[in-house]
């Protein structure tokens, strides 16, 4: 039957949830299209977003720093004020509440999975309080929207959105031969090319370092991407919509990976025609397809993905001319036909919903807590979720590094790191389902619903002395820690 398979590919059935009888079927039919939230709120949008982070960094840097820059004490108290109003505290909650609301409650739940996939592979990391206020929404507006279109179209929405080109500091990426960039510097001002996102976008979005790109192929890509940048103006700061603004940028012709591309036309029409014209390539070249393919099969399958896992994802990918629903329907099925041979020690969010989805554990509930967007008021069930991540090392919003968290089983499997999954696993008690009683027949119905071989993971559980050493017991076991 593969029930692992429903643990391989999403987060577990549900107690009281059927087991599909054909569970290739169930998977792909979730990726003909883009599922909807199961929220029952208004969604913040990225403009919506923009203008709360403009309202923060505006009210902190041009308000209270100047009027309060000889008292801290007073500093700090008006500042707390602020991220109570601007929604600073609280929109990180929010996000997650969203994520996990819908990751445990939605009838596309392989579909979400995918979706943590690419939202941590286009990783935004913890700088400039994006976290709080535009990392959640850019995964759900720009990557989420772009997951059954083309790898080409996707990596150009993720490259010209604005959480991503602040994130990567491409407004500091000014062409020094460009009209602003020669006028700035006329004035005894050094600007010039910031190489930041172009260096992410050939090592980790497109082609990787097995494309071997030199650094001349960098300073291209830098000053192909010269003029995108957020509009700028005094009350809104770097908070202003996204717009390629050719006074900024460094014309060509620009020579990457060997290709030589000289657009000069910069009508209303072509404006900044030339990355979606780099990106097409470098979205389709041999290098970013396996790269690509390998990654998936390493976040599903296992750490070290064979020739045998990965060559069916590049001949639909070749075939189907990057089509992401292809390239995902693919990917089910090479898990499906491994699933018995390779388990994946889970990642920390993975863990936690996989356990929430079996358990039916509640953390996600709607009492007031002082602070209300559209009707949502945060709580602290959403901020004891937000707490019981960062304790795992795994906060969703706050990479410490562009390339996101690892998929790698090492980085996971230090004493420190499984100690705290027991620290958290005591916890489940204090969200459980008050519906359910959690006994010995609760459990085996779980395992029987969700373990081909639930023969070890029954008898420990018949071991267990309490109520409590049942939830730790569960989630810690080598069962439940890999799929």
């Amino acid at each position: 039957m593969k029930k692992d398979f429903f643990r391989k590919v999403a987060f577990g059935l549900g107690p009281e949830e059927e087991i599909n009888e054909d569970p290739l079927f169930w998977s792909k039919k979730q990726f003909n299209n883009v599922p909807d939230f199961i929220w029952s709120y208004k969604l913040p949008s990225l403009v919506d977003q923009r203008k709360k982070y403009g309202e923060w960094v505006y009210g902190d840097r041009e308000v209270l720093r100047k009027k309060f820059k000889n008292d801290r004490l007073m500093y700090e108290k008006e500042k707390d004020l602020l991220r109570a109003k601007t929604g600073e505290k609280f929109f990180e909650s929010l996000e997650l509440s969203i994520r996990h609301n819908t990751a445990l409650r939605s009838t596309n739940p392989v579909f979400e999975r995918m979706w943590h996939f690419w939202s941590n592979f286009f990783a935004i990391s913890e700088k400039d309080f994006l976290a709080s206020f535009s990392t959640g929404v850019y995964q759900r507006d720009v990557i989420r929207p772009n997951m059954c279109g083309s790898f080409e179209d996707l990596v150009y929405q993720v490259t010209t959105s604005w959480c991503m080109l602040h994130h990567l500091d491409n407004a500091e990426n000014i062409g020094p031969n460009s009209k602003e960039g020669l006028r700035i510097n006329n004035k005894n001002k050094k600007v010039g090319l910031n190489e930041n996102h172009a260096r992410e976008l050939l090592e980790l979005h497109t082609v990787s370092p097995d494309a071997n790109y030199s650094q001349e192929d960098v300073i291209n890509m830098a000053k192909v991407m010269t003029g995108w940048a957020h509009l700028w103006n005094k009350k809104d700061l770097e908070a202003g919509p996204i717009k390629f603004q050719s006074s900024f940028h460094e014309n060509g012709p620009y020579k990457i990976l060997g290709k030589l591309y000289d657009i000069k036309d910069f009508n209303t029409v072509n404006q900044g025609k030339e990355l979606k014209i780099v990106i097409k390539d470098l979205a389709n070249h041999p290098s970013t397809i396996k790269h690509i393919s390998r990654k998936l099969c390493q976040h599903f399958i296992c750490d070290e993905p064979t020739n045998d896992m990965i060559e069916p994802i590049v001949q639909t990918w070749n075939k189907n001319d990057g089509n992401l629903i292809e390239i995902h329907k693919t990917l089910l099925d090479i898990v499906f036909d491994f699933s018995e041979i390779h388990q994946k020690f889970s990642m920390p969010e993975l863990w936690v919903l996989q356990n929430a989805k079996m358990l039916d554990l509640r953390y996600i509930d709607n009492y007031p807590d002082g602070f209300e967007f559209n009707g949502f008021n945060a709580n602290r069930s959403q901020k004891r979720l937000k707490n019981m991540l960062y304790d795992l090392g795994h906060s969703i919003y706050r990479a410490k590094q562009p390339n996101g968290y690892t998929d790698l089983e090492s980085e996971w499997l230090s004493p420190e790191l499984i100690i705290r999954r027991l620290a958290v696993a005591k916890r489940f008690t204090g969200i459980a389902n008050t519906n359910i009683t959690y006994d010995s027949e609760f459990f085996e119905r779980v395992v029987l619903n969700n373990f081909d071989k639930p023969d070890k993971l029954l008898k420990l559980l018949s071991n267990s002395l309490s109520y409590s050493d049942q939830f730790v017991l569960f989630a810690n076991s080598p069962e439940v820690m890999r799929s």
